[in-house]
Order: C-alpha cells, then structure tokens, then sequence
C-alpha cells in the first residue's frame, strides 16, 4: 500500500497541492482528474521520489519513501511516460530490457542471460512479442505506448504510474491501453493513471482523485464521486454524464459537453 499523509508537494517555495491524504492498494487502479496546472504532475514527481515532499510524509508497504534508496525504490515502482519516438536506433527489445538496468548484476550493467528472461516474459505478458525486433521509432503510438509498459513491467514492480498513456493515440489505441491497464490491475499491480479523460476512470478505475484549486476536491469509487455536477466543476464546463449499453449489454459512462 502507499499511503500520502499530509502530503503537499511543489518546487522550491512554490505549492502546487497540499493536504492530500490518500491509500493506494496494489490490485487496483487509481486514475487522477484535473485540469491543467492542478497538481497531478506534481504529485506523481513526489509520489515517485524525484521531488520531496514540501511537508507531510509518503509512505510504501509501510516504510518512508525517502528510507529507500533509487535501486530499491525502483523494484516496487517504476513510471510510463507518453509515447515518444526516440533519435536512437533501438529495437523494442533493447528498450524494454531498459527496465532491467537497475537489476543487472555486471559493474557496467551489462545485462546478462536472466535479465534478457525477464524481458522477453514483459514482451510476452503484453503480447507484443512479434515486435522484438522491430525499431522503436518505426511504432506506431499505441505500440510504442505499449513497449513502454513492458518496459516498466520489466523493473517487476508492485506498482506502475503512467502519466497520461493516451495522449495523442487515436481511439482504438486508447481502448488498447485501457485494456491492458485493466489486465495489469487484475493481476495484482497497483496502477496509478494521469488522464485528463474523467470515461477512462469511470469506465476503468477502482478509485479517483480528483484535484482543483491545489487541493484534493473528492477521491473514492468513481460511480460514487464522479457525476455531471462534479465534472463540470472540476473543468469548468458544462457537462453532462449519460449512460450507453454496448450490444454486450454492458454499461458505459460518455461525458458529453453541452
């Protein structure tokens, strides 16, 4: 569990949020809500220790996030960024084996035989092993998307954050990436989602947080936090949530501005 006590975060004198109070389980997913400029960047620079915190404390399973060192800290969390493309020719292999640099045994970090292992079982779990051997920057954005999360999937954390994971993907990569994040959760992982899309934390997320004015407006079950009067209030806009059943007979939630 990783449990925010207190917790307010910024840059140097700046505070960006302060007063957050939150638990995060692994075997579930936490997306965070807000616009730009609210504190959800902040918070996850503090939440994966490359800001301390302004005042308050962070604790994982129960011990100080600053009692861990880098090493350590990145087998129980590692982070996806957004898709980019990369000026380097790497394969997808070498980029997810990235994820195992921290776990390489050799003083150069020359990854040996187990590391590749573990790579290639990254590869498998997301089902993207025919892309090996391809380029990285050759991938589309969905693709690319998804070798990041192998590659966060390497470090075998407890917990992985990714910060705005479909950003720029067209819809059918959104929906692959969900899934996935969706799947990771069922298998154990604490996921922890940036998004500025509030469907993808009710259609997906065991929790939400929502952020405004600095400050955590509400946070708990999404069916229960999320409605048309606290959407258009944390973005300003008119919004209202409707329901669509799929020809599954499945419920989803669409926000529609007005």
């Amino acid at each position: 569990m990783i449990q925010l006590t207190n917790l307010s975060c910024g840059y140097g004198q700046k505070l960006v949020l302060e007063d957050v109070n939150l638990q995060i389980e692994a075997g579930k997913m936490t997306c965070l809500l807000g616009k730009n400029g609210t504190g959800k960047t902040t918070l996850f620079k503090t939440l994966l220790g490359m800001l301390p915190p302004l005042k308050g404390d962070i604790y994982l399973e129960g011990k100080p996030l600053k009692s861990y060192s880098p090493k350590s800290l990145s087998r129980l969390m590692s982070y996806v960024p957004q898709a980019h493309g990369t000026p380097f020719p790497f394969t997808v292999f070498e980029v997810v084996l990235m994820g195992q640099y921290s776990a390489t045994e050799s003083f150069w970090h020359v990854p040996g035989k187990k590391n590749k292992i573990i790579a290639l079982k990254a590869l498998q779990q997301l089902q993207i092993e025919r892309l090996r051997h391809r380029q990285f920057a050759s991938l589309s954005g969905g693709e690319q998307q998804l070798v990041l999360i192998a590659r966060a999937l390497a470090q075998q954390p407890q917990y992985i954050t990714m910060d705005e994971p479909t950003s720029n993907l067209d819809l059918g990569n959104q929906l692959t990436v969900m899934k996935m994040a969706s799947c990771l959760r069922d298998e154990g992982y604490g996921v922890i989602i940036n998004t500025h899309n509030p469907e993808q934390a009710l259609n997906y997320a065991d929790q939400v947080v929502l952020l405004r004015n600095g400050k955590v407006r509400k946070a708990g079950n999404p069916i229960q936090v999320l409605n048309s009067q606290m959407i258009s209030e944390i973005y300003s806009t008119d919004i209202e949530l409707v329901e669509a059943r799929t020809k599954d007979g499945l419920v989803r939630r669409v926000c529609v501005a007005l």
